[in-house]
């Protein structure tokens, strides 16, 4: 028998079980808002996350099948809501925040850079310019290859990122460094 669910944040949950196994399967309305995660909250106070809704067939769509052990060991079954909250938003955000940038490629001067671009990045302003960012791994291609030896290497939410830096008319540029040394320097020197 299938039980659906509200979700707090929108949407629902189908939960059907099947012996030992819970089939499950979340929904909510596309919005383009940005990425939305559903969590699973124990009536007990356990956590879980089920993963990242996408679409599919016109709504944001997530299936998942567990056990009911896993579920037990997490604190969510046999009581528990679900929640669907905004992880990340595609919007812009003020300085310092990341969003997900639709067109990069706009926002780089350079044409052979603008052509190297293909598809969503991430994007953080700056006071004097902006950050670009791409998930990096040894299986993929790097998004901007012509500006490998320029790009640090940063963990975001357990996973290697390539991080670019660009001055406020979209010219890559050298990444900060900030100097913690304590010393001090007087003008004119020894």
């Amino acid at each position: 028998m299938e039980e659906r669910f509200p979700m707090k944040g929108g949407g629902t949950l189908s939960v059907r079980r099947e012996g030992v196994r819970v089939h499950m399967e979340a929904e909510r309305p596309v919005d383009n808002r940005g990425l939305y995660k559903v969590w699973l909250r124990g009536d007990q106070g356990g956590k879980l996350l089920l993963g990242t809704l996408a679409p599919e067939g016109g709504a944001l769509r997530l299936r998942r099948t567990l056990s009911v052990g896993t579920l037990e060991q997490a604190g969510c079954w046999p009581g528990f809501r679900a929640e669907a909250p905004l992880a990340f938003s595609f919007t812009n955000q003020p300085d310092g925040k990341w969003y997900c940038e639709q067109h990069p490629e706009r926002l780089v001067a350079d044409p052979v850079l603008k052509a190297q671009i293909s598809g969503a990045m991430l994007c953080r302003r700056e006071a004097e310019g902006f950050v670009l960012s791409a998930p990096f791994g040894t299986d993929r291609p790097v998004k901007l290859p012509s500006l490998f030896c320029l790009a640090r290497v940063e963990r975001r939410e357990g996973r290697l990122h390539m991080v670019w830096y660009f001055d406020g008319e979209g010219r890559p540029a050298l990444a900060h460094k900030e100097e913690k040394s304590g010393q001090t320097t007087a003008s004119g020197g020894r």
